[in-house]
């Protein structure tokens, strides 16, 4: 596929591999954009007109156009108009108007033409997904088509459609990731997680669901957040800044069934440290050194094991910044806990240090 220069949104509208990739119809142009979209971060603006601008045309409830080219283009602009909507800001949607004229008087995409003079616009074949991974000790940060910044955590999984925003503005998470939220009307964003659907029209928030916790959190740090269950039986609860929804669950097997027992808790936080992670700072707030031991694997990318179960039950705040390698943190915990440690293949061992004397063996 050649990698031509895009330098205004109207360049991505007029390809066809664009289209393709916006309407999630072909694969390789799905790849193809979204290397494109990772390699080209100050496109974003233009991306998102550009978005909009082929949402529009690709519209599937859109009436029959008539074959002759003029009134095609009048049509389409009635359709523009009658589809006014939260994305399309006065200055953005004379853009739209401009741009489907030119769309439809350029020979390059007959594909359009085509489409309008024999009933209808392409149907979508198939829906593809955006998927970010994002590697244990690493962290990332994706601005989707409504202008919603995500902030992604290590040792997660972020997905999203490739036609995010056209009929609904929603998201799965395995993992960790902070959510600013832009908010389009009565457009409701969800995110998803093995457990939970958490819903939002305009706010900025937390969602903490790895597998291994076997719980989901959801702290707010501005507006106002939904968090349900997707076990019926319980009810949805309604969280404000500096609150955290915990929905617990404990899992067990029954011939190869999983069985889950939940319950949701709402209790008062610090929301700031909750999510000080995406400003690259590892803190902990009288936490346990077993649950900083995991929040250290995940951000230094090494296996730790703590071979003391009252050790584990230890509490410590202190806040480091990225900089700082495993064995700083190591060393301020030795300074109020006796502690010693062993290190061998990117594996470390804590245990309790002995003090004091002790008897000697014969």
């Amino acid at each position: 596929m050649i990698n031509k220069e895009y330098t205004r949104f109207e360049d991505l509208v007029l390809d066809d591999t664009f289209r393709e990739y916006v309407e999630g119809s072909r694969e390789d142009s799905v790849v193809f954009w979204n290397n494109w979209i990772q390699e080209h971060p100050d496109k974003g603006g233009e991306l998102r007109k550009a978005r909009i601008v082929m949402v529009t045309l690709l519209n599937k409830q859109k009436n029959t156009l008539h074959a002759d080219k003029n009134i095609a283009l009048k049509n389409l602009l009635t359709e523009i108009e009658n589809q006014k909507s939260p994305f399309l800001k006065p200055d953005l949607y004379s853009l739209v108007a401009g741009i489907a004229a030119v769309v439809l008087l350029s020979a390059g995409l007959a594909w359009l033409w085509h489409a309008m003079s024999t009933n209808g616009f392409p149907s979508q074949q198939k829906e593809y997904f955006n998927e970010i991974i994002v590697p244990i000790g690493e962290k990332s940060q994706v601005i989707l088509s409504d202008g919603t910044h995500v902030w992604i955590n290590s040792g997660s999984r972020f997905k999203y459609p490739v036609n995010f925003g056209q009929a609904s503005r929603e998201v799965s998470l395995e993992g960790e990731a902070f959510f600013d939220v832009k908010k389009h009307g009565r457009s409701v964003f969800s995110v998803n997680t093995r457990d939970a659907r958490i819903e939002v029209l305009g706010t900025a928030f937390d969602v903490k669901a790895y597998p291994e916790d076997l719980k989901t959190q959801t702290t707010v740090v501005r507006g106002l957040v939904k968090v349900k269950s997707l076990d019926n039986e319980i009810e949805p609860v309604v969280i404000r800044p500096d609150q955290m929804a915990v929905l617990h669950n404990i899992r067990g097997t029954e011939v190869h069934q999983l069985k889950a027992v939940t319950k949701s808790v709402v209790q008062k936080v610090n929301s700031n440290i909750i999510t000080s992670w995406k400003d690259q700072m590892l803190v902990f707030a009288d936490e346990t050194f077993g649950d900083i031991a995991v929040k250290m694997e995940r951000w230094y990318n090494m296996k730790i094991l703590i071979g003391d179960n009252d050790l584990k039950m230890e509490r410590y705040t202190g806040k480091f910044v990225h900089n700082e390698t495993v064995y700083e943190v190591l060393e301020a915990i030795k300074l109020t806990t006796p502690i010693q440690y062993t290190v061998q293949n990117e594996e470390i061992v804590i245990k309790r240090k002995i003090t004091g004397h002790q008897p000697s063996k014969k």
